[in-house]
């Protein structure tokens, strides 16, 4: 599920952007803001610009690069301009529509990670098995063949222990080289339970 923080004052519009059809998290202060983002990894952030500006700052010095939307009641060049040097996109309340957010959200999840048919979102990343297309924290990961085609195996098979002879025999390797792979691919944040008797499986992660 798509994971949202909101921080805006505006009631009406906290109630609107609360209804988005992704996991919505709404921060009720600048406090909040950060003690949120500092437990949890959020793929857009949607603040208010008046109030909003200052946090995203600083956000964007400890190297925060989640994708950021503005709302704001200011329309003037200047406002906007000052917006984009931290933000992606900036709304303005006057002439805006939840639904347009909703598109524009959905315009980068498939131009930016690569999301339609086929794509997985696990914790922080999102993995695309058709194209074989990884994503952690905006950013692409590269995979070795053999990496991606075992991450492929285990999403398809996510209900079920794979045993590690299935595994060796599918991708004709030696167990040394299913070790190194599976640990290249457990750093990246994959959980893949190890059980002797059943064999491997990649634990569900929200």
């Amino acid at each position: 599920m798509i994971k949202i923080l909101v921080y805006v004052s505006d009631l009406y519009w906290r109630g609107l952007l609360g209804e988005l059809p992704y996991r919505v998290d709404i921060a009720i202060d600048e406090d909040d803001v950060y003690q949120k983002t500092y437990k949890e990894k959020f793929d857009f952030y949607l603040f208010d610009f008046e109030n909003g500006y200052k946090v995203l700052e600083e956000l964007r010095q400890s190297q925060d690069k989640t994708f950021a939307f503005f709302i704001s009641s200011f329309e003037d060049f200047n406002s906007q301009k000052k917006a984009y040097g931290v933000a992606n996109e900036f709304f303005k309340k006057s002439c805006t529509y939840v639904e347009e957010i909703k598109i524009k959200i959905d315009y980068y999840l498939k131009h930016y990670f690569n999301m339609g048919e086929g794509t997985i979102k696990y914790g922080d990343m999102f993995y695309n098995i058709k194209t074989k297309t990884l994503y952690k924290n905006n950013k692409k990961i590269e995979l070795t063949p053999l990496e991606n085609e075992l991450l492929v195996l285990f999403f398809k098979n996510k209900n079920r222990y794979i045993p590690k002879c299935e595994i060796l025999e599918r991708f004709e390797i030696t167990d040394g080289s299913l070790r190194v792979k599976l640990s290249n691919i457990r750093k990246l944040g994959f959980e893949i339970i190890n059980n002797r008797e059943y064999g491997y499986q990649l634990k569900e992660k929200k």
